[in-house]
Order: structure tokens, then sequence, then C-alpha cells
């Protein structure tokens, strides 16, 4: 079976071009990778965001295995696309917001509507295999608020919410796509 990585994006929306870049050499290591732009400053809500991953997801040919990548703020999409497509069945976490009493300034909730109202409603809970994947040190999302309950924790002994990131998208790929193809939770 054939795996396909929707990679849902974070905050940082200038850097889609180079996200791109590197998320196209992950073919190396035998996964294809589909790269959501979702564009966060846009005004549009979490539903409509959604709606952008589902997109990708339909793209995805039958039979095939869909792990949806959520970096930073992009993982509370992908954790909610989880619950409510079935056709998901590994949720990666990249140094991502996973809890709704993640602090985020009421500036930035106010800025990025759907980042305050996926934050909000995220669940406890997923039917699917979730691996919380971050930093040691992280002032962003600080560890506390990586991971969900019951996940397979992975952490990167790095520093900095950008740089494992980073890290994670190029010298990292081979382990992601590992995590991501790896049969057992």
């Amino acid at each position: 079976m054939t795996t396909r990585i929707i990679y849902v994006p974070g905050l940082g929306d200038g850097y889609h071009r180079l996200r791109s870049i590197a998320l196209f050499w992950w073919r190396i290591w035998g996964v294809s990778v589909t790269p959501v732009k979702i564009d966060w400053y846009d005004g549009r809500d979490m539903n409509q965001k959604m709606s952008l991953i589902k997109t990708a997801i339909d793209a995805v040919p039958t039979g095939s295995r869909i792990v949806l990548v959520g970096e930073s703020a992009g993982a509370t999409l992908a954790l909610h696309t989880s619950v409510e497509d079935k056709r998901v069945s590994r949720v990666i976490t990249l140094c991502g917001v996973t809890r709704p009493d993640t602090p985020i300034s009421s500036r930035l909730r106010r800025k990025v509507p759907a980042l305050d109202q996926a934050t909000n409603t995220l669940p406890e809970h997923f039917d699917v295999s979730v691996h919380s994947v971050r930093a040691a040190i992280d002032n962003v999302v600080r560890p506390r608020y990586s991971s969900v309950l019951g996940a397979r924790r992975h952490t990167i002994w790095f520093v900095g919410h950008l740089a494992t990131i980073v890290l994670c998208l190029t010298v990292l790929a081979p382990y992601m796509v590992h995590i991501a193809k790896a049969v057992k939770k």
C-alpha cells in the first residue's frame, strides 16, 4: 500500500515555496507529499480551511494510506480533519498546537480566526494513530501543549520551533517518513 502525505503548514505562509521544495524531496524515501496552501491570514474560518485539506485528500488515489502532517498551527486542522474524514489513517503533529488550552495571544486569535476556532474546539481523543514530534525546547509551542492524550511522542533533541520544523523537513525527513509509513501505533 502506498503512503500519501498531506502536509498542513503552520502560520508561516511566507515559507510555502521553501516548504514545498523540501517536501518534494521526500519522494526519495518512497512517499508522495501534497502540501496544502492554507493562507492563514486571509480571514476564512476553520471549515473553509479544512475544505482545502479535504480537497487534497479527495485527489489521493483509492487504496492509498493517507497520513496528515500538521505543522505548528496546522496540527489543529489536521487533527480536526482526522475526526471528520475516516480515510485518514494517521496524524503526525510537528511542533503542533494540540490542546485547547494552548496559550495564544488575543491579538493573534483576532488576526487568525481559523486558528482561534480550531484551537478552542480541539477534541481530546482521536480514533486514528497520532504521533507528536516536538522540539526538546520550544518557546512558541511549549512541550506541554504539543501532544494529545495517547499520542506516541517523539522528541527531537534540538532547540527552537522553526529550527526544529526545518530540521524535520530536511535532515530528519527520513525519520518523518518512517513515522508516516510505520504500520504499528
